[in-house]
């Protein structure tokens, strides 16, 4: 089993040293910057990768399945990754962990988010969330880019199969008109779906 933990490489020390955390507190309340929420305590910065749009859809599209940390039973959580779970936990990185799989390809992956505003956050719309990927484990732990064009390769996977079966659904049509009236008077829909695994909202 191979464990790949995606935190940012040039602040990462800010989490492991307690002096260059020291140091980045003392720099951002001298210059009067709010990167970390006081109303959450957050106690550290966040250093994990953020997903945006984008890469929100092409992870979503190799694990489509979503669970709350503490409700996920597909497979056991490395120790690893339990400490990475901890650590974030013990010092309010996030208001939420989720875990991110696939039923026929495994490889989870450990997610944090925070509501994107504060109306997100009282109204709690679970569809304004700002993502950030923590962990992956499994038989093949990959790097960012090699993950996202691994959801790249998913989606165009699946459009393609879709547009096939439009095809074949439109040609039918035209081959066999009588046969789709006929259809339609009786309530029987010809349905022609070029929608992909990947949501514009994703919960």
């Amino acid at each position: 089993m191979e464990v790949k933990i995606y935190r940012e490489k040039e602040n990462e020390v800010l989490i492991l040293d307690e002096g260059q955390l020291a140091e980045y507190h003392q720099l951002t309340a001298e210059l009067g910057l709010h990167v970390i929420d006081d109303s959450e305590k957050q106690k550290v910065p966040n250093v994990y990768t953020f997903l945006n749009s984008a890469m929100t859809k092409q992870i979503h599209a190799i694990c489509p399945m979503h669970v709350d940390v503490v409700n996920y039973k597909k497979s056991t959580i490395p120790v690893e990754v339990l400490k990475v779970l901890k650590f974030a936990k013990d010092n309010n990185m996030y208001e939420g962990y989720e875990i991110w799989y696939n039923d026929v390809e495994p490889d989870p992956l450990l997610i944090g988010w925070n509501y994107s505003n504060e109306n997100a956050r009282t109204n709690k719309y679970n569809w304004v969330k700002d993502r950030f990927l923590m962990a992956r484990w499994g038989d093949c732990a990959m790097e960012i880019p090699e993950l996202l064009q691994l959801g790249f390769d998913k989606l165009k996977e699946n459009l393609l199969d879709k547009a096939k079966s439009a095809i074949s659904t439109c040609q039918s049509v035209i081959n066999e008109p009588d046969l789709h009236v006929r259809k339609l008077l009786s309530d029987q829909s010809t349905t022609i779906d070029l929608t992909t695994v990947s949501s514009n909202t994703i919960y």
